[in-house]
């Protein structure tokens, strides 16, 4: 029996034979694998021979197989070399070649020194094979605590406790455990002497935690320092039990996460995982040891989110991830702040909620035109993002929604565009600021359509802060999709008022029929009582017998003074409403007129500095997706058309106007569509269109808008211009 020498400092480890396992993990990776069907076969065809007595042929044949793994070995394969080695040496016995036999019985020992000949071995072979065993094999007798150390004879695994044979010659034994400080020992086996490694313990040096959750994916915080995520399972099956007391399904267990280096002393350990309720464990190492905690389970933080839309189909998003379609109900939206959006091709509503665990949210959203925030500037843009601050300031809207996506990723769409922060700056008085200076407004146009695309909204917008010495003086500007020309409000972030002010504004409401009779009547001096003047000869007066020259007395028996008193008096009737006026004709002549009342189309003014006309792009754009009556919807297509042009969009002003349809009559009708089909022709080049499309409004009775000039007069004005241009 042979003892290992003690090295200072190093607990006693024995030399140690090689086991044939650590010649099959030794291959090179860098060597070419060699083709195991190819070696199988070719040992298969050296038992057929071997069996029919055919030596030669199964040396030939197992040559070849050796041969092909020693060049190039892997561990596959090398687990065919004990059986080829013993059966080309008992072949070469066959053969009379009992030197070369012995040497191949050497070799087979040198690959699992615990071989046994099986099958039917003459006694001559066996008292080689004994002698070759006597010679090259020994023991290697193992006694190691703690006994589930990880024990490495020459890189292969063996048990930490026992007796293994091992073969004769030099050998390295690395022993290691979490925990405890590695010992590594390069000894040699002789012949006729067992190598003895006895009550090797080794030495700790840390406490080791082990930690297994449930479910897998969890953060593991001690004092406040992250050591991992756990991975997924199973763990080994001692946790099985664990779980069982825990009730935790074993199912859900995490591979286990080990953790070291802890030192004596109260610690606090945290178990973290996005939408799961936190959970902890004091733990107090008072000396260096294994810790293993039974698996910490964590259950779900979910509340759940009832959405309902009031629009059919309407997509429902949060945190830009979609959900499904309103009206649903989803039940598991992880604990936190979160952004829920209903999206549709008409606007979008977005509503941010704190969901809390086991809470339950209402949302009722109502959809609305909508402006994403794009961009920000200006000294206060610099410590907060002010995009935020709109969207908060304009959440009491009823007619628009602004919103401000991500910002990184309106940062990435402003970088791709190559634009600044200051790209639609501009002050209250629409003046351009910094950079927006340099942008023309036809490369506006194609940004606003670019980006609204880009964001899925109705119209892009920016804030900006116009000088450093009102910081909480802010300008929105908006761009409706196709825009060149922006809409700007200023609000004060110091004054409610302002704000309330500035949301009105943007409230303001469009109407688009004017209640009539078909009548236009006006005041003469020392006259009681408005004069009609005009008839329309389809409306509803003119049906009843009210007749030019008219003189208005009375309108359900109330006095009607003036023009005024008329116009306020119709302005609260509704459509076929019956109204009965007291007249008297030319000749002083009293008469009455039953009447009803019926709406005449109105129309924004192509010159009113006061509308916001990007607001008002969206709002109709929004209106035309909804079912209208033919009427309604080309007086909405006209206003939109207008709206467009303001915007300096002439082309699509263009193909809006050519699907209105309005029938003739006082105030606003087909002369008025032609006039700005003209206006949008001669914007457009086309002289030719615009000249055939002023004659035809100049031959008509109808007004610019429906208390406007008269059309007729524009359009004359608009044909001398043409024929004084050169070449007209």
């Amino acid at each position: 029996m042979m003892k290992v020498p003690a090295v200072p400092g190093v607990p006693v480890v024995p030399k140690v034979l090689i086991l044939s396992v650590a010649l099959v993990i030794g291959a090179s990776p860098a060597l070419a694998q060699v083709d195991l069907s190819n070696v199988k076969g070719l040992v298969d065809q050296a038992r057929t021979a071997f069996d029919s007595l055919d030596y030669e042929n199964t040396i030939k044949a197992l040559d070849s197989a050796i041969g092909a793994i020693e060049a190039r070995p892997t561990p596959e394969a090398r687990r065919l070399l004990p059986q080829a080695y013993d059966m080309r040496a008992r072949a070469l016995f066959g053969l009379g070649k009992d030197k070369e036999a012995a040497a191949d019985f050497v070799s087979l020992v040198k690959v699992e020194p615990g071989y046994l000949l099986s099958g039917q071995v003459s006694p001559k072979i066996l008292a080689v094979y004994d002698d070759v065993v006597k010679n090259n094999v020994t023991e290697l007798r193992l006694t190691i605590l703690p006994a589930d150390s990880e024990v490495l004879l020459d890189g292969a695994r063996v048990p930490a406790n026992g007796t293994v044979p091992i073969a004769v010659g030099d050998h390295t034994l690395s022993v290691s455990r979490i925990g405890f400080r590695q010992v590594t020992q390069p000894f040699t086996a002789a012949a006729g002497a067992a190598t003895v490694v006895d009550s090797l313990v080794l030495e700790r040096t840390a406490s080791v935690f082990k930690f297994v959750t449930a479910p897998a994916g969890v953060e593991v915080v001690i004092d406040g320092i992250s050591h991992g995520i756990t991975r997924p399972g199973p763990p080994p099956a001692e946790y099985a039990e664990r779980a069982a007391r825990s009730g935790v399904p074993a199912s859900e267990l995490s591979a286990v996460l080990t953790v070291m280096d802890l030192p004596i002393g109260a610690h606090r350990i945290e178990f973290k995982k996005d939408c799961f309720v936190r959970a902890e464990r004091r733990q107090t190492v008072e000396q260096l040891d294994d810790f293993v905690l039974d698996p910490v389970k964590l259950e779900p933080a979910v509340a759940s989110v009832s959405v309902t839309s009031n629009q059919p189909g309407t997509l429902v998003l949060i945190d830009g991830l979609q959900r499904g379609v309103a009206p649903m109900t989803i039940h598991d939206v992880c604990e936190g702040a979160h952004v829920v959006e209903l999206k549709s091709q008409s606007g979008r509503y977005f509503q941010r909620v704190d969901a809390r665990t086991g809470g339950k949210i209402n949302i009722s959203g109502t959809l609305r035109p909508a402006f994403a925030i794009v961009s920000a500037s200006g000294p206060a843009a610099l410590n907060t993002d002010l995009r935020l601050t709109i969207e908060k300031q304009f959440q009491s809207s009823q007619s628009v929604t602004l919103f401000a996506p991500p910002s990184d990723e309106t940062a990435k769409t402003l970088a791709a565009e190559k634009l600044p922060a200051d790209w639609l700056a501009f002050d209250s008085n629409k003046r351009p600021i910094g950079a927006s200076a340099e942008v023309a407004a036809v490369m506006r146009g194609d940004l606003s359509q670019r980006l609204s695309r880009q964001f899925d909204s109705q119209g892009i917008a920016s804030v900006t802060v116009p000088s450093a010495a009102t910081r909480n003086r802010l300008v929105v500007s908006l761009l409706a999709a196709g825009s060149s020309d922006p809409d700007v409000i200023e609000l004060d972030l110091d004054s409610p008022d302002a704000t309330s002010l500035a949301v009105g504004r943007i409230d303001r409401g469009l109407s688009f029929f004017k209640p009539s009779l078909g009548i236009t009547a006006v005041d003469v001096t020392d006259l009681e009582g408005p004069v009609v003047v005009a008839v329309d000869p389809n409306g509803p007066a003119a049906k009843s017998g009210i007749q030019p020259g008219d003189v208005v007395l009375k309108a359900n028996s109330q006095p009607v003074p003036d023009a005024a008193a008329l116009g306020n008096l119709l302005a609260g009737r509704k459509a076929d409403e019956a109204l009965t006026l007291d007249l008297k004709d030319r000749a002083g002549v009293a008469k009455k007129a039953d009447t009803n009342i019926y709406m005449t189309p109105r129309l924004i003014g192509l010159n009113d500095q006061s509308l916001m006309v990007n607001k008002i792009l969206v709002d109709l754009r929004n209106r035309l997706q909804s079912q209208a009556d033919p009427v309604t919807d080309s007086v909405i297509r006209l206003n939109l058309a207008v709206a467009l042009a303001r915007a300096g969009n002439w082309s699509e002003a263009r193909l809006e106007l050519q699907r209105v349809k309005l029938n003739e009559g006082p105030g606003v009708g087909p002369g008025t569509v032609h006039y700005l089909l003209g206006l949008a022709a001669e914007r457009m080049g086309n002289a030719a269109e615009a000249e055939t499309a002023f004659r035809t409004a100049a031959a008509s009775n109808a007004l610019e808008t429906e208390d406007g000039l008269p059309v007729k007069d524009l359009a004359e004005a608009r044909l001398q211009g043409l024929q004084r241009r050169p070449g007209q």
